[in-house]
């Protein structure tokens, strides 16, 4: 254990068709420009309103993901039925949750930007990896020892930190 450190600690987030994307990597957030977000969840500008035709309008939900604590806001519209329906989202841009959204967007896969399924990825320097996904929607990894938000990567490895890593190896 003498000499063990993290190598790599990267957060990555489900968007459309399960890809994954990173979210944070090695104490720094990536994907975080409007341009990041359409790509992460396929999202096409809504330049036609007859793009909608064919969907139940009437039977749409208002959300906003903030109330989700999810990692990427969208305040919109969804069909009752996320698998079988659209969105139309704006992306909230920085700020004041209340305000500063884009203009709007269809989401044809409104689940990925309900769930925002995030996993954990820890690489050591001696080449092992550990894993863990997370059970809630805010990215919010429950581990006792480290913050994965914020890993020294110059101080070696507590035989604490490497006993929570064996365990989340294990479940």
């Amino acid at each position: 254990m003498k000499n063990l450190k993290f190598k790599n600690v990267t957060i990555y987030i489900s968007g459309a068709n399960g890809e994954q994307f990173e979210y944070h990597k090695n104490n720094e957030y990536k994907n975080q420009s409007k341009e990041d977000i359409i790509n992460i969840f396929k999202l096409e500008p809504l330049n036609m309103a007859n793009e909608l035709e064919g969907f139940d309008l009437s039977a749409m939900n208002s959300f906003n993901t903030y109330n989700w604590g999810a990692p990427y806001i969208f305040d919109g519209v969804a069909c009752e039925d996320i698998y079988d329906g659209i969105a139309i989202v704006n992306i909230q841009l920085g700020g004041d949750v209340r305000g500063n959204y884009s203009e709007p967007y269809i989401c044809s896969e409104p689940e990925c930007i309900s769930l925002q399924n995030t996993f954990l990825d820890i690489e050591l320097t001696n080449g092992e990896m550990y894993s863990m996904s997370c059970d809630n929607s805010e990215a919010y990894f429950n581990t006792e020892t480290f913050d994965p938000y914020y890993i020294d990567f110059e101080k070696n490895i507590t035989s604490d930190q490497l006993k929570e890593l064996e365990t989340i190896n294990e479940i």
